[in-house]
């Protein structure tokens, strides 16, 4: 009975751990991919400051234009 009791536990140990890791893995992409959405925007206002039409900023820092 003792073994099966620590299989259980270890079974759930490795779960938790599991889910855990694919938390932080989806946590680290959407902050990746945030701070890529920011640089972009960065870019883009550098640009229309500049005096960049629409379509090269789009072009180049790969937003929309809205």
């Amino acid at each position: 009975m003792g073994d099966f009791v620590s299989n259980v536990a270890r079974l759930l140990d490795e779960a938790k751990t599991k889910e855990f890791n694919l938390g932080l893995q989806q946590g680290l992409q959407q902050g990746l991919q945030q701070g890529i959405r920011e640089s972009q925007i960065k870019i883009a206002k550098k640009m229309i400051l500049k005096g960049a039409q629409d379509e090269e900023i789009a072009e180049l820092t790969e937003l929309d234009i809205e």
